[in-house]
């Protein structure tokens, strides 16, 4: 007797074969949308950096910048939510209360906190 199926007969054939799991579809990994944004949000915090931290002689160099440039137009470099940003902009005004410069680009009007800025160009 052989052990080719193809050559028996079918009455030796056990008819009570499992199915099985069919066609199993391979996924990609942009379709898990939770693991696509847990990982985008890892490469973000991968690419943050840490906020500016200076001594009183450089805030000082750095305030009378800002405030001999109120009403032209600036290259701020400044810290925000993590990342670096340099913007193209005129210096508006300078709030002492809440240490905020305003800044316009255009139409819209900006509040930088002022220790976040690092560099007035």
């Amino acid at each position: 007797m052989g052990l080719d199926y193809r050559e028996m007969d079918i009455s030796e054939l056990d008819s009570n074969i499992p199915q099985g799991r069919g066609m199993i579809k391979w996924q990609p990994f942009a379709t898990m949308p939770e693991q696509y944004e847990r990982i985008a949000r890892m490469i973000d915090d991968q690419s943050k950096c840490a906020p500016p931290s200076f001594d009183n002689e450089t805030l000082v160099m750095l305030e009378e910048r800002l405030r001999r440039s109120i009403g032209e137009a600036v290259i701020l470099r400044y810290w925000n939510d993590g990342f670096e940003v340099q913007l193209e902009c005129r210096v508006e005004y300078i709030d002492n209360r809440t240490q905020m410069v305003i800044v316009s680009k255009g139409t819209e009007v900006l509040n930088i906190k002022f220790s976040h800025i690092y560099e007035v160009m």
